[in-house]
């Protein structure tokens, strides 16, 4: 029994029928501690212990366990436990077709690409892979909500671009409309994507792209005064660096005195700087273009 309850904490105090027949469990067993309130059934075979906390995520596993075989949660379930959104409130499954499963409130996706190298594990619940997840949202999102996601999950090391290929290509085969938008985004990506540390800097990186202006240098390292800085984008022969403030960096006293404390530095040894904000990137692109060119032209002068 502690194996079983070990493995309830990790999976949000949920147990599959599968597991607890694993464990020896016979169903009259089962139904005894059902009745002494030390279980408590949840559909599909799945087992609640005492004492469990309620939560979103206990609902998803809920439908993952009830699904049994192949299944993983999915699209929007799956989006939020990567982190991508934090919005959605749905609980759906990818499970692999034939298969038929009716669970009451949960919508459940008849897979016929699903493969177990599909699947992984966040949070104790078996999910659809980055990559997977975001060839999947291509079925169900607008095509920038899905652009968006594909820059912070490339920035943040969770998927290659490569590995995106490869997925575009396997699902493709099935006909699959969310690949063909997300073989639209991959080829309107910057070639120097892999480098940058966000989503924000992807974004920059296409404006630049877009824009027609000369490639930067991603971080590139810096020796100032004795202090080394590594800048987010850099033009080494006009000396020009552009730094990106996203909304949760840059904004407690503290770090705006670090901020202007190195811009400072990098001004007295000949760097011009300038500074955009997400809303510079995402609502004025060509001025924030314009901006980067007018500067880097000057300095040519």
């Amino acid at each position: 029994m502690t194996q079983l309850t070990e493995r309830a904490s990790i999976q949000h105090g949920l147990l599959s029928a599968a597991q607890l027949a694993t464990a020896g469990f016979s169903r009259s067993m089962i139904d005894t501690r059902v009745r002494n309130g030390f279980f408590s059934r949840r559909g599909g075979g799945v087992i609640e212990l005492a004492g469990s906390r309620a939560s979103w995520e206990q609902d998803l596993l809920v439908a993952v366990l009830a699904c049994s075989d192949l299944a993983a949660a999915s699209h929007r379930s799956a989006a939020r436990l990567w982190g991508f959104r934090s919005v959605d409130d749905e609980l759906e499954v990818a499970i692999q077709y034939p298969r038929s499963v009716r669970l009451a409130n949960v919508i459940v996706h008849r897979s016929r690409d699903l493969a177990p190298g599909d699947v992984t594990v966040v949070d104790g619940i078996p999910t659809t892979t980055p990559e997977r997840t975001i060839c999947d949202l291509g079925l169900i999102f607008p095509e920038y909500e899905v652009h968006r996601i594909l820059r912070q999950a490339i920035a943040d090391g969770l998927v290659l671009p490569r590995d995106l290929w490869s997925m575009r290509q396997r699902t493709s085969k099935q006909g699959r409309n969310g690949t063909g938008v997300l073989e639209r985004i991959l080829e309107a990506l910057p070639e120097q994507v892999e480098v940058a540390e966000s989503g924000l800097e992807v974004h920059f990186l296409e404006i630049c792209e877009r824009y027609f202006l000369p490639a930067p240098v991603l971080q590139l390292p810096v020796r100032v005064a004795g202090r080394d800085f590594r800048l987010d984008f850099a033009w080494w022969e006009q000396r020009v660096f552009v730094e990106i403030d996203g909304a949760s960096f840059h904004s407690t006293p503290t770090q705006i005195a670090a901020d202007g404390s190195r811009q400072n530095l990098l001004v007295r040894a000949g760097w011009t700087p300038l500074r955009f904000t997400a809303s510079d990137l995402r609502d004025y692109p060509s001025r924030t273009a314009n901006a980067v060119r007018e500067l880097l032209q000057s300095k040519h002068l």
